[in-house]
């Protein structure tokens, strides 16, 4: 009786609520893993800034190669000049909305960037199908356009994920941490 029950909630889900439930498992299930098990000094919040680095390098690289390789001019390259720029002020932002991820607390990023990210996912979706069939040299221009795309996503799906809780210290003593009418089992006198 319940599975018909879930089967129809299934199908009164709206366009928008199943989007958001696939972005919601792509953080729980995929890179909510993937940040739990990164080194103690590396968190996902600085993995994702560190991929967002590199997809605008990439991405700049992906800008300067027509440049240099067909000589275009930066008035034929201004859209995405501007789109780079863009991309460099999203990044600056992000920087400097880091101090709001704190361990122990929900990440006020997750709901927040949840349409970038959306709009991310189509974005390399377009990317990656318009980079198949380019021709010759300009394959490996939007190659790059491409991996900068996975990497802008993949950073804001890191960005989004939970931090994980403070680390506790044990104490390396063997002995009782606390000295004095302790050491005599609980008794006041030793008698």
């Amino acid at each position: 009786m319940q599975r018909g029950g879930a089967l129809a909630k299934l199908r009164a889900m709206t366009l928008s609520e199943r989007i958001a439930r696939v972005d919601d498992w792509l953080i729980d299930r995929l890179f909510q893993p993937l940040a739990d098990r990164l080194p103690e000094r590396l968190t996902a919040l600085h993995l994702g800034l560190s991929c967002q680095l590199g997809a605008l390098m990439l991405d700049g690289l992906s800008l300067v190669l027509p440049m240099l390789l067909f000589g275009a001019t930066l008035g034929n390259m201004i859209d995405s000049t501007l789109i780079w720029c863009i991309s460099l002020a999203f990044f600056l932002g992000m920087k400097r909305s880091a101090p709001l991820v704190r361990p122990g607390m929900l990440n006020p990023l997750r709901p927040l960037l949840r349409a970038m990210r959306l709009l991310s996912l189509a974005f390399l979706l377009y990317q990656f199908f318009r980079g198949m069939g380019a021709p010759g040299i300009v394959w490996l221009v939007t190659q790059l356009t491409t991996i900068s795309q996975v990497l802008f996503t993949v950073g804001l799906y890191l960005v989004a994920c939970q931090p994980r809780p403070p680390y506790r210290r044990m104490s390396t003593r063997g002995g009782p941490i606390i000295e004095g009418v302790w050491g005599a089992g609980g008794r006041l006198n030793n008698t």
